[in-house]
């Protein structure tokens, strides 16, 4: 029941890509493929802005400030996104990468998984 209400708010879609090793017949060499493991995930992104006070840099004003920005991906407490995913979230129409960035927080109606932007496969 609260897993329905929460999916409701669920507007994103996302779909989930592991990178994987394959071995080239050819040639013998290891070759890394992303593999799409999930499509069409609904779910939400939610973005948290906060402001720390940097007091060892100072600008004309006297103490800065740097922003930062904590994001989390909100999605059904039964999907398994292994470590390091590429996420690639669709919202208003946009797409954005995401890699899940830590271990997520599972309840009984949802999951918080803590991403950050995708920048390359490592």
């Amino acid at each position: 029941m609260v897993s329905a209400a929460l999916e409701r708010l669920w507007t994103d879609r996302c779909d989930v890509y592991v990178r994987e090793g394959a071995v080239d017949p050819d040639t013998g060499r290891t070759m890394f493929l992303e593999r799409q493991i999930y499509e069409e995930l609904p779910c939400r992104v939610s973005f948290r802005v906060s402001f720390e006070t940097v007091s060892a840099v100072r600008d004309v004003a006297g103490i800065a400030s740097m922003a930062g920005q904590t994001v989390k991906l909100f999605l059904d407490p039964n999907v398994r996104v292994p470590a390091g995913s590429k996420i690639v979230v669709r919202r208003f129409g946009q797409e954005t990468a995401y890699v899940r960035s830590g271990m997520p927080a599972i309840y009984e109606g949802h999951q918080e998984i803590r991403v950050e932007l995708f920048r390359n496969w490592t």
